[in-house]
């Protein structure tokens, strides 16, 4: 049996669909993804790429790299984000990571769980990855985080012409580019909120993981 990567190259322009052999191993299969993505016109690459990663679902399963978002089928912003843009760059495209700054207590869920209200009376600080990406002259901002069956639990699922600016899932309080090593800051960012929230980001974060599995499981 090959990876459960759903490598749906969908080129709307054209109302194909593209899919990728899988392999056992993760470079493998990256490899023939950007080789597949590399045959269509530069606007299908954005798009494709785009609709590949975005439609790997979301959630944590311990896959922060690009080759462990392949193998385990699974990835929060971050691991996806890595791996959209590690497609990209061996496209050619210049790509940049940023921040958002934001309120997981505005998470666009609609409605919002009752499992999670518990968390809805103070300030949790949270730091969101997204990617701007140079399309000609100009640098567009990209977002692919939830993927769509997440729309029927009420996540913002978005779309990408490919030259567009992509709404950020967040509300940002404020971006700011990313310093790298991307890892480190992440700590340092969030080692400098105040302690007490810093707990309350580990359980919103474990009871949010805990749900969303729980009610993927449902949307067949």
């Amino acid at each position: 049996m090959g990876l459960p990567f759903p490598l749906l190259f969908l080129v709307v322009f054209t109302s194909l669909v593209y899919t990728t052999p899988m392999s056992n191993d993760p470079a493998v299969t990256f490899r023939k993804m950007v080789s597949d993505i590399g045959e269509l016109t530069p606007k299908e690459r954005l798009v494709s790429a785009f609709i590949s990663i975005r439609d790997i679902p979301y959630g944590s399963a311990n896959s922060p790299t690009p080759f462990s978002v392949i193998e385990r089928n699974r990835g929060t912003a971050k691991g996806k984000h890595r791996l959209l843009k590690m497609v990209l760059t061996s496209l050619g495209y210049e790509v940049k990571d940023y921040w958002a700054r934001h309120d997981f207590r505005d998470m666009p869920i609609k409605p919002w769980p009752k499992v999670l209200e518990q968390f809805s009376k103070e300030t949790l600080t949270g730091f969101h990855d997204f990617l701007k990406v140079r399309v000609g002259v100009k640098w567009v901002t990209v977002d692919a985080t939830f993927d769509r069956p997440l729309a029927k639990l009420g996540f913002p699922v978005r779309e990408w012409d490919g030259n567009s600016d992509v709404e950020l899932p967040v509300a940002a309080l404020e971006t700011f580019p990313v310093v790298p090593p991307i890892d480190d800051q992440k700590r340092k960012l969030v080692a400098a909120l105040p302690e007490e929230m810093r707990e309350r980001r580990k359980r919103f974060l474990k009871t949010l993981k805990k749900w969303l599995e729980e009610e993927r499981v449902t949307l067949g």
